[in-house]
């Protein structure tokens, strides 16, 4: 995994533990007992109620595909479990036990971090007697006991990282980013976690083509038991391309956040994911899953060792609300902010329907930075509201049609006219009447000309060189055409991909480009395009610089959810090298990013701005039964 690198830290010998860090130590022991430990219940207490084959598209599994599992009465060292004391209960009924979940030491500079699972928290700033018990075994001594070999190891207040738009969304609509890390501080001999109990597992990430993995040992604490419970060199598969799923007997309430390790030695090994995740981690003790670990979780990983700050809950904060997004006309994507241009990221820039046109950095979280904030990029005005853009720019894109870090904002007006906007960053102005000429304007089309009649463009690298500077552009016939090398002195080889037709003419939508099977490279400069259909139908046609239009690959079947798109553009708004998420505004005004999307699938669907309050806006009916479970607040449009 990508080790972070910006923050210098201390060796693992200048570690030493303060006066005040072997109090809280002694504190933590205090409270937490064995017989304490003992009584603690499981955060999780559905896992195995129901009895349901994991509805929802799950399998049942036989026993004869199912690893047995055994106590390990000796304990795991880098295993443990994760203790919550009775002020910290995130249940419905606070103040009523203690409670655990598992948790599992991770390789760190810092020596002192864990990874559990986000379900068994909910919540990253208020806990007060968070606690680690590594190695946890039975007592010999004491039948009935557990004891802690290595000592209690208290969590720093305030040192919980968990992604942002789970602390937003929750379990289910955020069940892809079930993991978090905390930071402990040393027990109260003075030893940090690392240094007591050995090395940690080695996080290792996994891409959606990996989820298989084999000689895989699943651990975790049922509720009411002192030793781990071992499913040993099993096998994983892949869930719904987002989640790792095992098959071992006995993971009953309790094992939330225990690690699935690779190649366990007895000790350690490549942890690889952590129960939760779907159904956070499963309805049935015998199937557990994980959320897939990516690049979600490298950046949380970063961040603790780092000790940047938590993320706060992400949704709608800053964005607006539904109500000002149902302006949104046009947006497009690019590197455009000086601090984006440093490692290629995406931002947005949309055009509303006063004219208005505006800058959002992204954060490469699936979102956008808006209020300005010290040391952080924010929200820009590049065009004050005008009747000249409300009136007359009929089409945006962008790419690097002039040759340097910083996109360019193709705009092509409804008289024909084609425009070109060099070097885009947060600086810009725009012209605002069709009197101002700003230095970076390139005209390359005259007002008049053929491009009157074109209906959607989609910039990306189709095959001319490494620079996205090519267009695939749809004709109000039904044409598509392709341009590679656009620069500053207009458009040049032009390549028919299809002859004019009523298909096209008639039902394709919008279309955005994008790198959703993430083969593009400099050497092979192979963008894919993406087009909305007018009855809701997605598809990408894959490679189009040497495939043209026949790699069609259909990602979404035709269904009334999609004819509510209204603008869509894609980029790399996440973590990964590829412009492979996708921006949506809706009808009603709702925002989403489907983050990770593939050729043939969306990705998961992560809500920027929600729909207005209430479902009549929304053309949901009233007996929809989320309007009933859910309440309108929380209502989402269910893609799979």
């Amino acid at each position: 995994m990508t080790e972070p690198t910006d923050v210098p830290l201390p060796p693992a010998e200048e570690l030493k533990a303060t006066p005040e860090e072997i109090a809280e130590a002694r504190a933590a022991e205090a409270y937490w007992t064995p017989e304490r430990i003992a009584n603690a219940v499981p955060v999780e207490s559905d896992k195995g109620e129901d009895g349901e084959d994991n509805a929802g598209g799950a399998p049942s599994l036989g026993k004869p595909l199912r690893a047995s599992s055994a106590f390990d009465n000796k304990g795991v060292a880098t295993v443990g479990v994760f203790l919550i004391s009775d002020d910290d209960d995130p249940q419905s009924d606070p103040g009523s036990r203690d409670q655990f979940c598992s948790a599992s030491s991770v390789a760190s500079p810092t020596k002192s971090l864990i990874i559990t699972a986000a379900h068994c928290l909910n919540d990253n700033d208020r806990f007060k007697s968070l606690a680690f018990a590594p190695g946890w075994k039975p007592d010999p001594a004491h039948p009935g006991r557990g004891v802690a070999p290595y000592g209690i190891f208290p969590v720093k207040k305030g040192k919980v990282w968990i992604d942002g738009r789970y602390l937003a969304q929750g379990p289910a609509k955020a069940d892809d980013l079930d993991f978090a890390f905390l930071r402990s501080g040393p027990n109260s001999k003075g030893e940090f976690l690392e240094n007591a109990t050995g090395m940690g597992n080695e996080i290792v990430t996994l891409h959606s083509a990996q989820l298989t993995q084999r000689n895989v040992t699943l651990i975790g604490f049922p509720g009411g038991s002192k030793a781990p419970l071992v499913c040993p060199s099993t096998t994983t598969k892949g869930f719904d391309d987002r989640f790792l799923e095992i098959a071992c007997d006995g993971f009953a309430a309790g094992v939330s956040g225990g690690p699935f390790l690779r190649n366990f030695d007895g000790k350690r090994g490549d942890v690889i994911g952590v129960i939760g995740g779907y159904k956070t981690g499963g309805t049935r003790d015998e199937v557990s899953y994980s959320s897939q670990f990516d690049a979600d979780l490298v950046r949380l990983y970063n961040q603790a060792v780092n000790d940047y700050p938590p993320d706060t809950p992400k949704g709608a904060d800053g964005m607006g609300d539904a109500k000002l997004w149902r302006h949104a006309m046009a947006a497009t994507s690019g590197t455009f902010h000086t601090e984006s241009q440093k490692y290629g990221d995406s931002d947005l820039i949309v055009k509303w329907s006063d004219g208005e046109v505006t800058l959002y950095p992204g954060d490469q979280n699936q979102g956008f930075y808006t209020g300005c904030k010290a040391g952080q990029p924010c929200e820009v005005q590049l065009a004050k509201p005008n009747d000249l853009w409300s009136q007359y720019a009929e089409v945006v894109t962008a790419g690097d049609y002039t040759g340097s870090n910083a996109y360019d904002l193709m705009v092509k007006w409804v008289d024909g006219e084609v425009t070109i906007y060099k070097d885009i960053d947060q600086n810009s102005k725009l012209p605002t009447s069709s009197d101002q000429h700003p230095a970076n304007e390139i005209k390359i089309a005259q007002a008049g000309s053929v491009w009157k009649h074109a209906k959607g463009i989609a910039t990306g690298k189709y095959g001319g060189n490494k620079w996205p500077d090519d267009l695939v552009v749809r004709w109000v016939d039904g044409e598509v055409t392709k341009y590679t090398d656009v620069d500053g002195n207009g458009f040049h080889t032009e390549t028919r991909l299809l002859a004019k037709n009523s298909l096209w003419a008639n039902s394709a939508d919008l279309i955005t480009g994008g790198d959703f099977d993430g083969d593009t490279s400099d050497t092979n400069p192979n963008y894919d395009l993406f087009v909305k259909w007018s009855d809701g139908k997605l598809t990408i046609y894959q490679d189009v610089g040497t495939r043209g239009l026949g790699g069609e690959s259909k990602v979404l079947a035709a269904n009334s959810t999609w004819t509510h798109a209204r603008v869509v553009a894609a980029g790399e708004f996440g973590a990964n090298n590829w412009e492979d998420d996708l921006f949506v505004r809706w009808s009603d005004g709702e925002v989403s990013m489907y983050g990770n999307t593939q050729a043939d699938a969306l990705g998961r669907e992560y809500q920027l701005v929600p729909p207005p309050t209430g479902f009549a806006a929304t053309g949901v009916r009233s007996d929809d039964p989320c309007a009933r479970v859910c309440g309108p607040e929380l209502y989402r449009r269910g893609i799979r």
